[in-house]
């Protein structure tokens, strides 16, 4: 497997594990670490307005040396254009949701490390669903930018795929 790069990009469903990740890589390779939700979200759950988002996003990525994790389509093409690496955790979404249940369990009421402030953790059903659906409204188009994508990439679709990928770049 070819080193990571320096500027790699995460996506992939809610519970996949991308902020998880994001924070081993940037760790093991002195990357910076950003958050799209903290991009996202402002407190009280509220959507920061979408040319904000460009913005942050814009100053996020100016220089290399970062790992970003999230989807966000209004900014999915700013990131693609400046990463070298992509990294989609296509996960089974059983998976996946189960790790969102488990986060809320111990968490609930308290803000992530990797959340926008004033965002505690909180049960949404409406999220759930969402979350649930991601393979049917999401992912067609992660599968189409990571088919177009044109400098590494990686797709990791079992928790051993992940594992072992973590422990080639975690030894480099």
């Amino acid at each position: 497997m070819p080193a990571i790069g320096r500027s790699v990009m995460i996506v992939g469903s809610p519970g996949a594990g991308k902020s998880t990740l994001a924070r081993r890589i940037g760790a093991a390779h002195g990357l910076r670490v950003v958050h799209m939700d903290q991009l996202y979200w402002t407190a009280g759950w509220r959507r920061r307005e979408t040319r904000r988002q460009i913005a942050l996003v814009e100053d996020a990525v100016a220089e290399p040396g970062w790992v970003f994790d999230g989807n966000n389509t209004a900014t999915m093409h700013i990131r693609t254009e400046k990463a070298d690496t992509l990294i989609w955790l296509d996960l089974p979404r059983w998976l996946c949701v189960f790790r969102i249940l488990r986060r809320i369990a111990g968490g609930h009421g308290k803000v992530r490390p990797d959340m926008a402030a004033g965002c505690p953790e909180r049960f949404d059903t409406d999220f759930l669903k969402w979350a649930w659906t991601f393979p049917q409204h999401s992912g067609p188009g992660l599968a189409r930018l990571y088919a177009a994508f044109p400098r590494q990439k990686f797709r990791l679709t079992s928790p051993r795929e992940v594992a072992a990928f973590l422990a080639e770049l975690e030894r480099r």
